[in-house]
């Protein structure tokens, strides 16, 4: 609860962030398995809101389908893939990932793609996004690289995102329960984390009136940065 708390409040300070703290801090203290499953729900509900906050949601799905769809069908593959692989391999996965995204973005690091190449290079970020978001259950990277690159606005990006979240998530917990992971009373947990969740993000949206939001990212950034650096470390030399 108190991690999910957390992971609701820097949602509500900076837009994004619930996944990646929640997969993060509970795959290094009761697996990534169980992780998944636990955040299945809020990460859904939460991502829901933000994929409606917009406007231009058909706009954004009738020029980016390809990339939505690859990275919604790709998920089987990589669910497929987690059947085979080693637990703390994918956990090793989860920490690259983290680093990844957490280095990026101190370093403000941006592609720019041009419209011509944008349906192929959607498809491809799309598949590797799903095959990650099936072997993880995060789906930030490298799908939000994505989005970042096709020249979208700040209002266009964060309804783009919430629409890549919310599929993700459907693909995900659809999967997850034909897996037999996302159980009921794995379920009812993910329900009951809601409560934290959403009142996390009530305080984070306090805060952010408060503070520069470009502080508390540097922080957040630096944060997963360190997580996903003790998760490659936790399982390196876990792998048979």
């Amino acid at each position: 609860m108190a991690v999910f708390l957390l992971a609701g409040l820097v949602k509500g300070v900076v837009g994004l962030g619930l996944p990646p703290v929640v997969l993060g801090v509970l795959t290094a203290l009761i697996g990534i398995h169980q992780a998944m499953a636990l955040v299945a729900l809020p990460a859904f509900l939460t991502n829901v809101v933000q994929a409606f906050s917009g406007r231009e949601g058909r706009q954004l799905c009738r020029n980016h389908w390809q990339f939505f769809l690859a990275a919604t069908l790709a998920i089987a593959a990589g669910l497929t893939l987690a059947l085979i692989l080693n637990s703390h391999l994918m956990a090793l996965v989860l920490g690259g990932l983290l680093a990844t995204y957490a280095l990026t973005g101190l370093l403000k690091f941006q592609l720019s793609v041009q419209p011509q190449w944008q349906p192929g290079y959607g498809v491809a970020m799309g598949t590797l996004n799903g095959v990650f978001t099936g072997l993880t259950g995060s789906s930030a990277v490298p799908g939000v690289f994505y989005l970042q690159s096709v020249g979208l606005s700040r209002d266009q990006l964060i309804q783009a995102m919430g629409i890549l979240f919310t599929l993700s998530s459907v693909g995900l917990s659809l999967g997850l329960i034909l897996q037999g992971v996302l159980t009921v009373s794995a379920g009812s947990l993910s329900v009951a984390a809601l409560v934290p969740a959403f009142a996390g993000m009530a305080i984070g949206s306090r805060i952010r009136q408060r503070i520069s939001v470009g502080l508390f990212q540097r922080i957040f950034f630096c944060s997963l940065l360190l997580l996903g650096t003790y998760i490659i470390f936790m399982n390196l030399g876990r792998i048979p």
